[in-house]
């Protein structure tokens, strides 16, 4: 390199370096030229060569630790977050449909007629307290036509009766015949074939007699039989009232007096007000994760909800498709469902059955532990690190243990403690550096 390309690069370099790193270059620049006007000198030329990267080693050295302290002198404006001890939880969200404990919908259990209906909706009723009047048209088809046999019957025992004491008058006859036989036959007047002829009627009579009273024996239990049938007919009639097993609030009447309704035709709806409960439909994935007593929070669809607290109460142990009925195998091209309850804490008496409510269901939980913003996580090797800004005022790289995590943040096991300032933002196109000066951004 010739000397005034030194004395170029010493010019280029004078506005990057201080005056004593000016001298030192120099120097090293005089040393070079003089060694170029010496080449009789052996290895003068690598001298030179090796003179020059050295120049240009402590060059570089000098311009980073030039920018470098320039960075250090100048604070950067960031935004930051003290660190507070707070709860994070792991959730998944789910559609319900609110109803009362033990809410059953009532069928007729026949074809029926409504007599009567004794209640309205929203009233409140006692376990046992009667709700409709109801009148079996089948039982009541089956009475009106045992009635008429009942009749039929009863003509028939009559009957039999007179069979009998027809018969019992013909064997008299008879017997009367076969004594006046027997006298004659004593005194040789008739033969002793007429004899066995008139005892033989005889006998064929009595014989008659007895087979009339057998059939007026039977009729007779025939009867008994059919006032037991008609009596039992009677008493299911008149055990047609709908009652309440449990305490209760009429949630929804269907039918009026007068209707007929078919065999599990729905009449009417009740639940236990005091016990409010959630019926979800959670996809098995989900399923899967949650078990029972897990705590649950339901809120109305719609702008700023009140939250209902509760806890999953049931979870089914199989899996049906949409459409599909329990012991059946699911449709191929239903999407299955696990059926799921959660029971609120407390009844809200604001909830209404058959509403949809969206449901937080929380898997994991974790209390009064230090929380940090996922954004701040920097990961390297392996590991996890978030800056912070120390009580000096400067930014430091601080590593950590993270734990608990959702989508928004993560528990810090280790690292962080409450008070520390945690960095959450920076300018764009800037970059933090262990012990840079940074200052809180007020906007």
């Amino acid at each position: 390199m010739k000397h005034d390309e030194i004395s170029d690069f010493q010019v280029e370099s004078r506005s990057e370096i201080s005056p004593s790193d000016k001298k030192l270059a120099s120097n090293f620049s005089s040393n070079a030229s003089a060694a170029s006007v010496r080449p009789r000198f052996p290895g003068a030329k690598w001298i030179v060569a090796s003179s020059l990267l050295t120049i240009l080693a402590i060059g570089g050295w000098l311009s980073s630790q030039t920018i470098l302290r320039n960075k250090l002198k100048t604070p950067l404006f960031v935004q930051t977050l003290p660190v507070q001890l707070k709860a994070i939880e792991v959730t998944i969200e789910e559609s319900g449909t609110v109803e009362l404990s033990g809410q059953q919908v009532f069928k007729a259990p026949s074809d029926v007629t409504v007599e009567a209906v004794l209640i309205r909706e929203r009233q409140r009723v006692r376990a046992g307290d009667a709700l409709l009047i109801l009148r079996d048209r089948k039982l009541q088809r089956e009475l009106d036509t045992q009635l008429v046999q009942n009749q039929v019957d009863e003509n028939t025992l009559k009957r039999r009766l007179e069979i009998v004491k027809e018969r019992e008058a013909k064997a008299q006859e008879k017997e009367a015949r076969n004594q006046e036989s027997r006298d004659l036959a004593d005194k040789g007047y008739i033969s002793v074939a007429e004899l066995q002829r008139d005892k033989d009627d005889l006998d064929t009579a009595r014989s008659a007699v007895k087979d009339a009273q057998t059939e007026v024996t039977n009729a007779s239990l025939k009867v008994k039989s059919n006032q037991v049938i008609t009596d039992n007919l009677r008493k299911q009639l008149a055990d047609n009232k709908i009652v309440a097993p449990i305490d209760a609030m009429v949630l929804k009447v269907e039918v009026k007096p007068g209707d007929g309704i078919q065999q599990e035709g729905r009449l009417l709806t009740i639940g236990d007000p005091q016990k409010e409960m959630i019926r979800l439909q959670l996809s098995p994935l989900n399923a899967s994760k949650i078990g029972t007593n897990m705590p649950i929070r339901a809120r109305v669809i719609g702008p700023n909800p009140k939250v209902y607290p509760g806890k999953i109460s049931q979870i089914s142990p199989q899996a049906l498709s949409q459409g599909s009925t329990e012991g059946k195998n699911a449709n191929s091209t239903g999407q299955s469902k696990v059926e799921v309850e959660a029971m609120l804490d407390r009844p809200s008496n604001e909830l209404i059955p058959g509403s949809a409510v969206s449901v937080e269901i929380v898997l994991q939980q974790r209390k009064n532990v230090v929380v940090a913003p996922l954004s701040t996580l920097q990961s390297e090797g392996g590991s996890f690190y978030v800056w912070v800004r120390d009580q000096a005022g400067n930014a430091q790289k601080r590593a950590v243990t993270v734990g608990l995590q959702n989508l928004e943040s993560a528990e810090i096991v280790s690292g962080l403690q409450r008070g520390d300032e945690l960095i959450v933002s920076l300018p764009s196109n800037q970059e933090l550096i262990p012990g840079a000066p940074v200052e809180k951004n007020k906007k």
